[in-house]
């Protein structure tokens, strides 16, 4: 199993399995280089982000076949960036440097994946229908008032 090999994790998001090698920078980089690093790693998960988004419209919205919609890339990436910045942080940090995690940076690898996926399904429905529900709650409720005001002006 390829668990079982050092360096590579194991990580299970909506029932499939993803194994990604981790392996810590040299000991010898400059403080800067770590810094960039971690700066390069935030942005792949920004883009991994999108990319989920992509996939999702492709999936609910397009309908695309199956092996056309890439959630694997996206996903194996995220990963990997964020057992990246697990590692950068602290050494960063030991070197003198001055790094924080980020809200999300700080929960489990697995936790962080699934919350991806929801986020960017979400952020979807509410970009198709968001626009919508707001106009027709406006409606609702300007309707609700005058039949409000008017029952009581009767």
């Amino acid at each position: 199993m390829p668990g079982n090999y050092a360096g590579t994790i194991k990580v299970t998001v909506r029932g499939r399995d993803y194994y990604v090698h981790s392996s810590a920078p040299m000991p010898m980089m400059p403080l800067a280089d770590l810094e960039e690093a971690l700066i390069c790693n935030r942005q792949i998960l920004k883009d991994s982000q999108d990319k989920l988004r992509e996939s999702f419209i492709q999936e609910a919205f397009e309908y695309a076949p199956p092996w056309i919609v890439n959630y694997d890339a996206p996903m194996q990436d995220a990963i990997q960036a964020h057992l990246n910045i697990n590692m950068l942080v602290p050494l960063i940090n030991l070197k003198g440097g001055h790094a924080t995690f980020e809200k999300p940076e700080t929960l489990n690898v697995q936790t962080r994946m699934e919350m991806m996926r929801n986020v960017a399904e979400r952020a979807v429905f509410l970009d198709k229908f968001g626009q919508r529900n707001s106009v027709n709650t406006a409606l609702l409720v300007s309707l609700a008032l005058m039949l409000l005001l008017a029952l009581i002006l009767v």
